[in-house]
């Protein structure tokens, strides 16, 4: 039972803030609730706009007091819909977009607010870049705290491996700094174990020499599909660390069922060419978006097939290899689509992923080949359900085939945390929760009950 309270009470916290906050019927309430998943429709009691640090240690002093659930928004993009709660408070930090580069030191302090396309922005006015997502609407925060896989990430790691200091607000309205020097527990636990340990405000990245790339789709008749993913397969597993393949069959407005393969190539341009050779040969394209572009174009190819207000349910299935068998299911699935817009991608690990040692981070897929996400996606809410059911029906024929471990970036509501970890590292994570929030104040989130 969630305590009662008033709309006055809530102004008293809004004259301690450098913000603002929105309240149930008030002008700008319904705007800010939306997040990016069409799907999550949820009411809070308020919606506290924080401006810095000091909002934020206010904001969750007043619900630890008032006994309110709380729910953070960074970008608003994790598809669970953990952004936004009902009946509590929403601590909102998008109006936080302070990002300073320093160049020399290659090195960037961005807060919680910032999405991956400001972040670019920024870093790439000065040739650089950290490993971020694969669309530039999403958000730093969830990205990072989930692990973070994201076109470099090949080459340098995943986007916590990149991470060299975080500020965070605790659950008792503290604050402390998160690094190898300085609670390093924490720093582990942020590093791939989510939003479970507090406000993250800040976040200080490695930032690494990359301006252009060689990049973009090559589509084919549906069709072809079984021979696109066995290709894609050979192109995957033989390229350099430089150059990053994902593949999928989608569904794309207007077109109609394909399958597709995107190639991003950080190496000479010629030799990306010919990289690119064995997928072209396959004849039949539909259409062919590969050209040497700047850095912030590659990271904006995906977002067109992901606007904020589409309907998402995903799954995800770590795979140690892409077998044949894998790629009849998949093209079984894919015919039978439940959503006007499901979609199965798969993404390709390995390279520095894989060099990282295994419990350097709370992150724990380090050995995988490929990560299968499966994508059930609509517009309809009359959809929702067999879309559902459509990506659990897919997922439970792919399980016996994966490692049996999934990206918790990709956990939607309901599903089942500990999957993403080992019970060795879910316990040691859950015994650093009980230590930063023991009374389970962060829990909307892909939550990790404190030990």
């Amino acid at each position: 039972m969630v305590p009662a309270v008033d709309a006055a009470t809530l102004k008293e916290l809004e004259s301690a803030l450098r913000g603002s906050i929105l309240l149930r019927g008030g002008e700008g309430y319904d705007q800010a609730r939306r997040v990016w998943n069409g799907m999550i429709d949820k009411r809070p009691l308020a919606i506290v706009r924080v401006a810095g640090v000091a909002g934020i240690r206010a904001s969750v002093r007043f619900a630890q007091t008032h006994g309110l659930p709380v729910a953070i928004r960074g970008g608003g993009h994790n598809v669970a819909g953990s952004a936004v709660c009902d009946d509590g408070l929403v601590i909102d930090l998008a109006a936080m977009k302070s990002i300073r580069v320093d160049p020399l030191a290659r090195r960037a302090r961005a807060e919680g607010g910032v999405l991956w396309g400001e972040y670019d922005h920024e870093t790439q006015a000065f040739g650089l870049a950290s490993p971020g997502g694969a669309v530039s609407t999403t958000g730093i925060a969830g990205l990072t705290l989930g692990g973070g896989f994201g076109y470099l990430s090949r080459m340098y790691g995943l986007a916590c491996d990149n991470l060299i200091s975080a500020d965070v607000v605790t659950a008792s309205g503290g604050f402390v700094t998160a690094s190898e020097d300085s609670n390093p527990d924490l720093f582990w636990a942020l590093r791939g174990g989510g939003g479970n340990f507090g406000v993250v405000t800040s976040f200080e990245y490695q930032l690494q020499p990359v301006q252009h790339v060689l990049t973009g789709f090559v589509a084919f008749p549906f069709a072809m599909a079984d021979a696109v993913l066995k290709r894609f397969r050979e192109v995957a597993l033989e390229a350099p660390d430089h150059r990053v393949w994902f593949a999928g069959a989608l569904q794309l407005p207007h077109i109609g069922k394909v399958a597709a393969v995107v190639m991003s190539h950080f190496g000479a341009e010629e030799e990306g060419w010919q990289a690119l050779r064995p997928i072209r040969e396959l004849g039949s394209i539909l259409f062919d978006t590969v050209a040497r572009v700047p850095y912030c174009v590659m990271q904006r190819q995906l977002d067109a097939n992901s606007p904020k207000g589409q309907r998402h349910y995903w799954k995800s299935a770590y795979l140690s290899e892409l077998s044949d068998e894998v790629i009849g299911l998949i093209l079984t699935a894919m015919e039978n689509t439940a959503g006007d817009l499901d979609q199965v991608m798969i993404e390709t690990h390995g390279g520095a992923i894989s060099r990282t040692a295994k419990d350097a981070t709370a992150f724990e897929h380090r050995q995988v080949r490929f990560n299968l996400g499966i994508f059930g996606i609509c517009t309809n809410p009359a959809l929702d359900q067999p879309a559902i059911a459509w990506a659990r029906s897919l997922y439970q024929q792919i399980l016996p085939h994966s490692t049996g471990g999934t990206y918790v970036n990709y956990l939607s509501e309901g599903d089942d945390v500990h999957t993403a970890y080992s019970d060795a590292r879910f316990s040691r994570l859950a015994r650093i929760k009980a230590r930063y929030d023991p009374g389970n104040l962060f829990r909307f989130n892909h939550n990790i009950a404190p030990a």
